[in-house]
């Protein structure tokens, strides 16, 4: 099977995860928004998805249990899109709000970003169950969906550790796309590194690469871009169900269209009967 130390890098995501979202959520659990628990229960269950299905996926033992958590992943999608657009609509209302001076810099920029985020876990999740028969190129697509977001939870850490990123008042706000871009500079650098390893086997993970870098061109160029700003100005006065439910519609659909992509096409009729392919 491919990947065979996919386990223990996972392990690292979950880890960066835990620290680098500890001060602003699970520290302050009971005392945040709707919108980040259900972004972050959402996406906390599919690192775990994704953790476990590293392990189940080297014992034939325990391919059943993995194709079994793979089809609780259909379901599972649609709130994790769900759950982006929770913060998108947070960022939203919280914008014509003016209640934070970072969100009013930036909050053009965090929907732009987080819009690719959404695109690129769509893609990424369709390919993933398109190819799931061909198990280098379901394992790339599943593998790379920690590294769309992984900028987040890591930004924050280097804005803990390293005093070039660290924002402790309205003058430091500068700090902050810096610390975003190089954190997204070495998920690219991961990226580099597994395809160097794998070459061909990691073109998956090239995909969620070519994402990033829209990204971060997104964030340094298109901070005051205005059929953005209008778009949030927009979600900020949208009901918030209509914003989240757009999201698990979405989020749906793409679970719905990559399972029938993926599935086994019938052979052409050999004597007046199909033949499974």
């Amino acid at each position: 099977m491919p990947y065979p130390h996919a386990r223990y890098y996972m392990f690292a995501v979950i880890a960066v995860v835990i620290a680098g979202f500890w001060p602003s959520y699970f520290s302050v659990w009971t005392k945040v928004p709707w919108q980040f628990h259900a972004h972050g229960v959402a996406a906390s269950i599919w690192v775990t998805i994704v953790t476990a299905q590293c392990w189940t996926a080297h014992s034939k033992k325990q391919l059943e249990l993995h194709r079994m958590i793979g089809k609780a992943s259909l379901f599972l999608f649609p709130f994790l899109i769900a759950g982006l657009c929770g913060i998108i609509d947070y960022t939203g209302k919280g914008y014509v709000k003016a209640d934070d001076p970072l969100r009013m810099m930036f909050g053009v920029s965090f929907l732009v970003a987080l819009g690719v985020a959404v695109a690129a876990y769509v893609t990424v999740y369709y390919r993933a169950l398109k190819y799931r028969r061909k198990v280098w190129v379901h394992a790339g697509y599943m593998l790379s969906t920690p590294l769309i977001l992984f900028e987040s939870p890591f930004s924050r850490i280097m804005s803990m550790v390293v005093p070039a990123f660290a924002i402790n008042g309205p003058a430091d706000a500068g700090h902050l796309l810096p610390s975003i871009e190089w954190a997204m500079a070495i998920e690219l650098a991961i990226i580099a590194l597994i395809w160097l390893r794998y070459r061909e086997k990691a073109n998956p993970f090239l995909v969620t690469a070519a994402f990033i870098v829209v990204e971060m061109l997104a964030l340094g160029l298109l901070k005051d871009w205005a059929p953005a700003r209008t778009l949030l100005l927009a979600i900020g006065h949208a009901p918030s169900a209509a914003v989240v439910g757009t999201g698990f519609t979405i989020g749906a659909l793409t679970s719905w269209a990559g399972w029938q992509a993926g599935k086994r096409r019938a052979a052409p009729p050999i004597g007046g009967m199909a033949v499974a392919a």
